[in-house]
């Protein structure tokens, strides 16, 4: 029942022997596997199974850029390059096809279960539990980007029209399909500490789709019945983690992303291992999530949002204490510790003004939350032969989501938020990894932090509590470049904030008064010798106002955001092969 760690991905594919002879043409191959032999055993599930693990990004492979730091659409970074929503219908998308065809895999899997000879009951529901957890998965990838789509639960031959011509399932439908599929994977893979998908797998996957549809069906199609249902799986699932006592979290933050050897840590549910063959690894597979953030090319910067959403170290949010800008040193004291785990607090280095080790930022600051500095010197410092470990799922996302999916049931008059629920989610992980005081609850949609109730923050302008604004604050500090902000505001309905007109924040980064302090603290200094300040500032995109460093050329690259971005458009040959698809709106 054990399966191969996650980083194996040469495995052994089923295969058929073709002859030209009519009367061999049943007959089985006596020199290869066969879908009539090969499910001889319980090693044959776990070999075919092993190939679903590759749909877990992690830091990707490669040149890749995977799940963390890699969406071009964020209000927390600006990448290297301008980026925009989807322009126009394209005629075909690996969103649509790639998913798709794990599902087949999936469901292949999931047929071939009870072919295998003196299974136990125990060890069937097993892969079955395996099979439906990576089904349920895909599935809810595709509703993430498009919606409602065509729920599959059976291998699908080329010659079945019935199910290659049906037409899309409401959204609701499938997410409960999905729901039921992580359900069931949760109670019949067994716990185990071998890296692979165990039930707490499943229960983090439940808790983190149901928590997506969940805000869905609230702020898009304000349906409270369903967001409901949802949000109490969400919760559900999460607690089922917690109370597990499996997980613990720690005080070393950056350890969950820089770590070449994640086994131990008590963050971890799942993770993804790399490795290279120049550390006598017998299979290479590396990345470059470090050589992005350590590239002497303009990498991914922080912006003025992200930054100024961290709250002040004394749990209080910015607009609620003193806080100023005019110097680096001025951006980080006395903040969330995470902000300084998750970019220098010693280092501004806009385009062209290469510090040091040839590092120059998109916003001037320098996002280094994957860098090991260690590292430095090795063949693993520079891309793309990274080795640290990927977390898939952690503990950490888990809490935020308990937190976040209680506040919303308290919200929806579905049950009381309590202190008890704040304690034992989201005030471990700000102590642990923040070093902030607790949230404590206040009453029906309020907060406070040592004793000062939590006011409306001045770019609260969608009508949530000030309780809900500070979970996702908190949400926004722990999860920060791991791959969920664009998520989170396209289920929240806030793409607004992508928006350039309707916040200019999101593509700003540094204060033009902190680059010009900073070069006059270091212009004696061997860190920027070649470089002349003037050609640095003439050379760099500036905010309207001039003083801000802009990552764009706003006037000529400007982000609009419509309500049609909120799910990608069908590919267009997928409609033409199929004409009961029908497209989303506005496409």
């Amino acid at each position: 029942m054990i399966m191969k760690k996650i980083h194996i991905i040469v495995l052994a594919i089923l295969a058929m022997t073709l002859v030209s002879c009519q009367d061999y043409l049943n007959r089985v191959p006596l020199d290869a596997n066969s879908d009539a032999t090969n499910w001889s055993n319980e090693a044959s599930l776990s070999t075919f199974a092993n190939m679903l693990y590759e749909t877990f990004d992690g830091y990707g492979s490669g040149w890749s850029r995977g799940q963390y730091l890699s969406s071009g659409l964020s209000d927390d970074y600006c990448c290297d390059t301008y980026t925009y929503p989807t322009q126009t219908v394209p005629s075909s998308s690996s969103s649509w096809s790639s998913p798709y065809s794990w599902i087949r895999r999936s469901n292949i899997l999931l047929a071939r279960v009870d072919r295998v000879p003196n299974l136990s009951e125990s060890a069937a529901n097993h892969w079955r539990g395996v099979a439906r957890f990576f089904r349920g998965k895909e599935h809810y990838e595709l509703v993430r980007t498009y919606g409602d789509v065509v729920w599959i639960d059976s291998e699908v031959d080329i010659d079945d029209s019935t199910t290659l011509k049906k037409a899309r399932d409401p959204r609701v439908t499938v997410m409960k399909n999905v729901c039921a599929d992580l359900q069931f994977a949760a109670e019949n893979i067994p716990y185990s500490t071998d890296n692979t998908v165990n039930n707490m797998c499943a229960y983090a996957l439940l808790s983190r789709a149901a928590l997506y549809e969940a805000a869905w069906q609230k702020y898009h199609e304000k349906n409270s019945e369903n967001a409901k249902y949802f949000y109490n799986i969400a919760k559900n699932a999460a607690n089922a983690v917690i109370a597990s006592g499996h997980y613990t979290i720690t005080t070393n933050y950056q350890a969950n992303y820089i770590s070449k050897d994640l086994k131990g840590n008590t963050e971890m549910i799942l993770y993804k291992i790399y490795c290279y063959t120049g550390e006598k690894a017998a299979v290479t597979l590396a990345h470059s999530m470090q050589g992005w953030c350590n590239s002497s090319s303009k990498t991914w910067g922080l912006t003025k949002s992200a930054v100024e959403s961290f709250a002040n170290s004394d749990g209080l949010p910015i607009y609620m204490s003193t806080y100023s800008d005019a110097t680096i040193a001025d951006v980080f004291k006395n903040r969330d510790a995470r902000l300084s785990f998750i970019a220098s607090p010693t280092v501004i280095c806009p385009v062209g003004w290469a510090y040091t080790q040839g590092v120059n930022s998109s916003t001037a600051y320098w996002t280094n939350k994957f860098v090991d500095q260690s590292d430095y010197g090795t063949v693993t410092w520079s891309a793309p032969y990274n080795t640290s470990d990927a977390p898939i799922f952690s503990y950490s996302e888990v809490l935020e989501n308990y937190a976040e999916a209680c506040a919303e049931l308290e919200d929806l008059g579905a049950g009381a938020m309590s202190q008890a629920d704040l304690d034992k989610s989201i005030n471990i992980v700000r102590a642990k990894h923040g070093n902030l005081p607790a949230l404590t609850y206040a009453g029906t949609g309020a907060v406070s932090v040592g004793g000062k109730t939590i006011t409306k923050d001045p770019k609260n302008t969608f009508g949530i509590s000030n309780m809900l604004w500070e979970i996702r604050r908190e949400r926004r500090s722990e999860l920060m470049c791991d791959g969920f902000r664009e998520d989170d505001l396209m289920r929240w309905k806030m793409g607004s904030l992508l928006d350039f007109a309707s916040n200019p924040e999101c593509y700003e980064g540094a204060s033009k008064a902190a680059i010009t302090a900073y070069y006059e603290a270091t212009k004696d200094l061997d860190l920027y010798k070649k470089d002349v300040f003037s050609d640095v500032l003439s050379g760099n995109f500036w905010s309207s106002d001039g003083k801000y460093m802009s990552a764009f050329d706003i006037t000529k690259n400007v982000r609009v955001f419509a309500d049609k971005n909120y799910l990608e458009p069908i590919p267009s040959a997928q409609m033409t092969l199929n004409p009961n698809l029908t497209q989303n709106p506005g496409w």
